[in-house]
């Protein structure tokens, strides 16, 4: 006899969000050593190679390529794999008409965890800004700063557009759960992105200790609203007859005969036939 595990939604969501939460306290603790060092001991010591790459580089959330950067990168992937995993029941279901916006949807998250992972965005920084202060005719663009945001917007709300039928024709549950995790990350992806741009207007390039903890508020907004949708995706699988099944994990230990014992038995039947035909 084997054991069978049932992956619980709930479960996910707070073992998720218990890392997210380390991440933070780990996050807040990097930016308090910097604020103390610099005021009262001595500000060179932040600015050393192994102060920046071992402290804020490796835990700070306004990094990349560092620890809560690959915990992003991993959560996009998850969502990502899960929707193709709905995309493929669905398409081999007796009701096959949504697998492809499934799979859409699986391939934006996918492109979300390869840009988190290096930062693909950031090559649309420059070229959007200019391109906002020659069609605006100013220099400080304010909450705009951070240009990168605006192409990305447009390209979304147009597969919104794409999607919304789709989205709308899910359960209720379903629907409320991904409006919810949306709002969340888009409240840290373009909310917070925009009132650190600001900042940054009015402060000019340096990176400051209050512009650290805009950008922690907004990584945890996004990590949080990525958490949310995993969590939705699991528990619409766990509604759904036939994707249900896919959250059972069997750890199930095949029992063998011993090799030598299938001769044994074979050599007994043939004497007992001997011993009839004596008789």
């Amino acid at each position: 006899m084997g054991n069978r595990y049932t992956l619980k939604p709930a479960s996910v969501l707070w073992y998720l969000l218990r890392i997210v939460l380390v991440l933070l306290i780990v996050d807040t603790c990097a930016i308090a050593v910097e604020y103390y060092l610099r005021t009262y001991v001595d500000a060179s010591i932040t600015g050393s190679y192994s102060f920046q790459y071992y402290v804020t580089g490796m835990f700070g959330f306004d990094g990349e390529r560092n620890i809560p950067t690959y915990v992003s990168t991993i959560n996009l992937l998850i969502s990502a794999i899960l929707l193709f995993t709905i995309s493929k029941h669905v398409k081999n279901s007796a009701q096959p008409k949504h697998h492809r916006k499934w799979y859409l949807m699986g391939c934006m998250f996918a492109w979300l965890s390869a840009d988190e992972l290096f930062s693909l965005h950031e090559l649309l920084v420059k070229p959007s800004r200019n391109f906002l202060k020659e069609s605006l005719q100013q220099d400080n663009l304010g909450f705009l700063n951070f240009a990168w945001f605006v192409p990305y917007v447009l390209f979304f709300m147009l597969v919104g557009l794409y999607l919304v039928k789709f989205v709308l024709s899910l359960p209720k549950p379903t629907l409320l759960r991904f409006i919810g995790a949306g709002t969340v990350f888009i409240a840290g992806a373009v909310g917070m992105e925009m009132v650190g741009g600001d900042f940054m207007a009015d402060q000019g390039s340096r990176i400051s200790l209050v512009y650290k903890m805009f950008t922690s508020v907004e990584e945890v907004l996004e990590m949080v609203g990525i958490i949310l949708f995993i969590y939705s995706l699991l528990k619409h699988m766990e509604q759904q007859k036939g994707l249900n099944d896919l959250l059972v994990i069997s750890l199930d230990k095949k029992e063998t005969a011993p090799a030598s014992s299938a001769p044994k038995k074979t050599v007994i039947k043939e004497e007992e036939a001997l011993l009839t035909v004596a008789s």
